[in-house]
């Protein structure tokens, strides 16, 4: 059973697209997504950072790794079969002087008859050269850059959402945000990245909101189902609750009433493939409809009231007007 590596450093680091630092060294791109034949080789270069004071070296390793629950955090493993063998570093360490930036390049040479799919490893730098025995290094000092490889050819696209819902959460809610769960699982052979909208709609049926699915540009790796979590929030500034007011108040900043509907759309693959699901929920914001219900009593009485008043100023005025004539006459 291949030992199986997991850091949520390491994981953090290898989840962002960009630049990272790591005890002063930099890597970049922290992901790179390339394609080629079977039998073909590719390749490209990266860009290390020194920015410490002193010169340094850095220790090349590989890992391949897959999907580890429904994150998306990667679980990396030292047994070396498949994309980590195929990798190719001029040079198994890198000296790197204080200051300089290192270009360094990089090949993957894709064996012939290599099933068409997609292949993930990461490029591992570390300041602590491999042990002896399995030539992994130390967790505590290394920075990595994902390699997420497509071998061209037919590749299966089979992918669709297994679970939509309030993430947990009942029907009723009052007041917003709602959390909206879903779950995507890729039964292809290649890594997706589904791109779409979340439409919300009121008891009318009319748009309420349009937010982004996959905001993170998350992608679900071959045989891995991925959680996404798409939140509806008007104000996102509001003060969190604090009291029976403070609450009303937020109601009111987020105001939502009635039944809605939460349309998820989603398209993937290189076919342009589509996945759809919906899910309802009422919101009923009782704090603040407490307080409406108390004003339009006061000001109905209130108006009720005065107009009563008012009726009896006329009256009076009007039989004052009388009793003023007869004197008269």
């Amino acid at each position: 059973m291949p030992k199986v590596i997991f850091s949520t450093a390491i994981a953090l680091v290898a989840l962002f697209a960009f630049a990272v630092p790591a005890r002063a060294l930099t890597i970049s791109p922290a992901r790179v997504e390339i394609s080629g034949d079977p039998g073909a080789q590719v390749g490209g270069q990266f860009t290390l950072i020194n920015e410490q004071s002193t010169a340094q070296t850095f220790y090349v390793s590989y890992e391949n790794f897959s999907a580890q629950g429904e994150t998306g955090a990667p679980a990396f493993s030292s047994e070396k079969t498949g994309l980590d063998t195929w990798i190719t570093i001029p040079e198994s360490s890198i000296t790197i002087a204080p200051g300089q930036i290192e270009q360094v390049p990089y090949t993957i040479s894709i064996p012939a008859g290599t099933d068409p799919g997609g292949y993930f490893s990461v490029v591992f730098l570390s300041t602590t050269p491999p042990s002896a025995g399995g030539g992994q290094v130390s967790i505590g000092a290394k920075i990595g850059m994902l390699l997420l490889l497509r071998v061209n050819g037919n590749v299966a696209e089979s992918a669709g959402i297994s679970q939509f819902d309030k993430n947990g959460h009942g029907f009723f809610y009052k007041t917003l945000p709602v959390a909206l769960r879903y779950k995507f699982h890729n039964g292809g052979g290649d890594r997706v990245e589904p791109t779409g909208q979340v439409t919300i709609r009121d008891t009318l049926f009319l748009p309420a909101a349009h937010l982004d699915a996959n905001n993170e540009t998350g992608n679900i790796l071959p045989g891995s189902t991925r959680q996404f979590i798409v939140t509806w929030i008007k104000d996102v500034y509001a003060v969190p609750p604090q009291g029976f007011f403070a609450n009303a108040q937020y109601e009111w900043h987020n105001f939502a009433i009635g039944l809605y509907s939460a349309h998820v759309d989603l398209s993937y693959g290189t076919k342009g493939l589509h996945a759809t699901n919906t899910t309802w929920f009422f919101v009923f914001p009782w704090e603040l409809a407490i307080i409406l219900l108390v004003v339009i009593v006061i000001v109905w009485w209130g108006g009720k009231t005065l107009l009563r008043r008012y009726n009896r100023y006329i009256i009076r005025q009007a039989r004052l007007m009388n009793n003023h004539d007869s004197d008269r006459s």
